[in-house]
């Protein structure tokens, strides 16, 4: 089941962090498993409940945050990439593919968690945006927003990013706070600016920023591969008003991926590339 993800990381080539002393309380606990593999965890506001993918983002599965009640919201192919909750939990809102006649076209849908049922948001296009764009209602101008629909010409866009013209902006996180994005450039690792434009700076190597809710700390990990495969990661923080970082969890038999931290900033739900599986760590 690993093929898209080792195809991404490598599109990403990310770049070496420093990070605040975050800490795991306890031992890795497998959360979420299933015979074809689970993946790219993303919390609902709440933190009651977490969704989760397939091998190349195929389809949605929720659970409750213990890890019972597994169930398949869709199978759709694409829909578990970017894949967001709506503010209130109620839904998850997704671009899903769809191929007719070697062209792939996207809709954005809304599917109810309760309910199972769905509806389309924006119809099949070309040119739909991302799924946080359509869920949290961005600005157009925002520099999170630019980055989120238009990620091939954001850093034309903005003199603070146009030395990256010509580059993906991959994989921005906004802190909670709305003050700062952490985002990636491939090839050019993890960085760090504003929301207004200003302070950029590199954060050096790592991928799949996650903040904590104190909007000063985000987790992260640091992948490293042998060209065809992955071969270890470790899963880390760092604290972006000093620099300092701190590894969480580091283990031979585990290869950590996308991770995503609890709204409480307690827990961190990550992949096992390992076994496919879903995996919380406590943190303090």
């Amino acid at each position: 089941m690993k093929k898209h993800f080792f195809l991404a990381v490598a599109l990403m080539a990310i770049g070496g962090v420093a990070g605040a002393q975050v800490q795991s309380d306890g031992a890795p606990v497998k959360l979420l498993s299933t015979p074809g593999g689970l993946m790219a965890p993303v919390w609902s506001p709440d933190g009651s409940k977490i969704a989760v993918t397939t091998d190349n983002y195929t389809g949605i599965l929720v659970a409750n945050a213990d890890g019972t009640a597994l169930r398949q919201l869709t199978r759709e192919a694409g829909t578990g990439y970017n894949m967001t909750w709506t503010e209130d939990g109620a839904a998850i809102i997704s671009r899903n593919n769809i191929v007719e006649n070697g062209r792939v076209f996207h809709e954005i849908k809304s599917f109810d968690v309760k309910l199972g049922t769905s509806k389309v948001l924006m119809a099949k296009s070309r040119d739909a945006v991302s799924p946080r764009l359509k869920a949290h209602k961005c600005a157009a101008a925002d520099i999170y927003s630019a980055m989120l629909a238009r990620p091939t010409k954001a850093a034309k866009e903005f003199k603070a990013l146009n030395q990256f013209a010509g580059k993906t902006v991959i994989n921005p996180a906004l802190s909670p706070d709305g003050s700062k994005i952490a985002f990636q450039i491939p090839g050019n690792g993890m960085w760090l600016i504003n929301a207004d434009g200003s302070g950029l700076r590199s954060l050096g190597k790592g991928s799949h920023a996650s903040w904590l809710p104190d909007s000063k700390t985000i987790v992260y990990t640091v992948v490293e591969d042998n060209g065809e495969r992955f071969t270890s990661s470790q899963l880390k923080s760092v604290d972006t008003s000093n620099g300092k970082t701190s590894v969480i969890t580091r283990r031979a038999d585990m290869i950590p991926m996308t991770p995503s931290v609890s709204p409480d900033g307690r827990k961190v739900a990550f992949e096992n590339a390992a076994d496919a599986a879903i995996y919380v760590v406590n943190i303090k």
